[in-house]
């Protein structure tokens, strides 16, 4: 999962986004010295990666993926549920997509100074460029895609990844939208855990 699933998943609590959306960028044991309940986000993140990357539907999309994008498989997919999440947003949820990412932008810059430092540098520029709406449009794919590319061997092909992606769009939105809710309830599970463990 990506940037937009991880805000959809901290569920309108602005302490879990801002640990849900670090994630990425605190490794080890480096969660230890963040207030508890951005500890709180921080390990959601982990437990959502975990369950995803451990999904047999998860997996069948990534072995699609994996001729276009071999290694980087993982990654890729991550990029490419964003875009599910936002193609089938109304099955999910009755909060209208425009509102829940505008909130969202006011929720994360409120909290930059709480972010990690390198993320305190992006944040703005990601928010300014209104990045949870780029999810919703083939262009945006193919601009994220076009940035991974940069970092990645010359034979990694994100044009032709995001044509055979849009060529067998259903397939991997059937596998995504019976993955997805499982993902919901574990997500929702593991909040409900760890706020009785602090109390």
């Amino acid at each position: 999962m990506n940037h937009l699933a991880h805000c959809f998943l901290s569920f309108g609590n602005e302490d879990l986004l801002v640990g849900n959306f670090s994630g990425d960028f605190v490794k080890g044991s480096a969660w230890k010295n963040y207030p508890a309940q951005i500890q709180a986000g921080l390990l959601l993140h982990r437990s959502i990666d975990a369950f995803t990357d451990e999904h047999e539907r998860v997996r069948a999309n990534v072995a699609r993926l994996r001729p276009y994008a071999g290694r980087y498989a993982g990654p890729v997919h991550d990029i490419l549920a964003d875009h599910l999440l936002a193609r089938h947003w109304t099955l999910f949820t009755e909060e209208p997509f425009e509102v829940f990412a505008e909130k969202t932008y006011r929720s994360l810059e409120r909290r930059i100074a709480d972010m990690p430092p390198v993320l305190q540098e992006r944040t703005p520029h990601l928010v300014a460029g209104r990045f949870l709406h780029g999810y919703q449009h083939r262009a945006g794919l193919e601009w994220v895609f076009q940035r991974f590319a940069r970092r990645l061997p010359p034979e990694f092909a994100p044009q032709a990844l995001v044509g055979y992606f849009f060529e067998n769009v259903e397939v991997f939105s059937a596998n995504f939208d019976a993955f997805f809710p499982e993902l919901v309830d574990h997500a929702r599970g593991f909040v409900a855990n760890i706020s009785i463990a602090n109390n």
